[in-house]
């Protein structure tokens, strides 16, 4: 006697496990479901953002920048400003500037660099600071400068 191992033709052959039934049928579903939210929401991205707050969508958009806060970033740059100074926390001959807009306000930063002993920061020493930016930098210059470390 001879056994034929072969199926017939108008048998399909079914998924090997209860597992594989289950994990097609979780891709299935998981995809109806995001058809559903994107076409809900509107965009790939904008379903990031409404699950998990992301902001690509404000990524993408042009960030303008005020002309005088440009002004005074190319000035602390070209002044040697960033020798003493961070804008990244991390503390140098002088303090940083990360975060100087939120605690302090424009009248402390202007004195600050006009008459740079007046009120010295905690954790520094007076004397470090040159003191003759008040005859050489513009009340332009120091406005734009005053704006930029207020940015921060």
């Amino acid at each position: 006697m001879t056994i034929d191992n072969e199926k017939p033709e108008s048998v399909e052959e079914e998924p090997k496990s209860f597992f594989a039934r289950g994990a097609l049928l979780g891709l299935i579903g998981g995809a109806l479901v995001a058809v559903i939210l994107i076409g809900v929401v509107g965009s790939v991205g904008s379903l990031f953002d409404e699950l998990f707050g992301s902001s690509t969508a404000a990524a993408d958009e042009p960030v303008e920048v005020d002309p005088v806060v440009l002004a005074g970033e190319a000035l602390a740059s070209s002044n040697g400003c960033s020798a003493c100074h961070s804008v990244d926390g991390t503390v140098l001959a002088g303090p940083s500037w990360l975060g100087l807009g939120e605690r302090v306000d424009e009248d402390y930063i202007r004195t600050s660099i006009i008459d740079p002993n007046a009120v010295i920061a905690e954790g520094f020493a007076a004397g470090i600071m040159p003191t003759t930016y008040a005859d050489s930098i513009s009340d332009e210059d120091l406005d734009a400068l005053v704006a930029y470390l207020a940015s921060l």
